[in-house]
């Protein structure tokens, strides 16, 4: 897993919680001492620019903080979104998880996103995504991961053609992406793919950190 699989006692806990673990970041369920961290990068002028929020919109990342709290109480658990921590700062650097799908729960959506500050960092993508994949196929059990992202994020783009995921569908994004010239697009991996995917060295990514 490139240097940066999940640590031994990454797993979902018998209350549900979730706490995950690799070598420079830890992925755990948001407490309400995150709230104002999550609302300040989410308020950065990139951020807002990137996903055409208007300036001084907080409702937005407020909605979306309280519904990743409220997720914790679901039970079943179906929806397991969590914030990447460093492990020596304890800083907030974003957030991502894993949903299983309500049609199938042996499929789930992978979602990611970095702190502006930490755009560009693909090592980082990659260790805390390879941890979210572990999880959902490991703890969760899923047959297939799916993700859709814009087409002009080359980042996921490459790291999901690493990993042997296809591309499935391609779409008319939302209004943000379709400024760009952008369409969304559809990826998938299975757990074969995942099973079979190449092992890389820390020292064969050559990948800004």
């Amino acid at each position: 897993m490139s240097g940066h699989e999940c640590l031994p006692d990454a797993k979902l806990e018998e209350d549900f919680k979730v706490r995950l673990e690799t070598s420079r970041f830890i992925l755990r369920d948001f407490a309400q001492d995150d709230r104002l961290a999550f609302q300040r990068y989410q308020s950065d002028p990139r951020y807002r620019a990137l996903y055409d929020i208007e300036e001084g919109d907080e409702s937005t990342s407020a909605r979306l903080f309280a519904l990743f709290i409220e997720w914790q109480a679901e039970r079943p658990r179906t929806n397991y979104q969590v914030g990447i921590f460093e492990r020596q700062r304890g800083r907030l650097i974003g957030c991502g998880g894993v949903r299983l799908k309500q049609t199938d729960q042996l499929k789930a959506v992978l979602g990611l996103e970095l702190d502006p500050d930490y755009w560009g960092r693909y090592r980082v993508a990659l260790e805390v995504g390879e941890c979210f994949a572990e999880f959902a196929f490991g703890s969760l059990h899923v047959e297939a991961i799916v993700s859709d992202t814009s087409s002009g994020n080359h980042r996921v783009t490459k790291i999901a053609e690493r990993y042997g995921a296809a591309r499935i569908a391609e779409r008319q994004g939302p209004s943000w992406m379709s400024m760009r010239g952008w369409t969304e697009v559809d990826w998938a991996l299975t757990r074969e793919q995942w099973n079979n995917r190449p092992r890389f060295g820390r020292d064969a990514l050559l990948l800004p950190r």
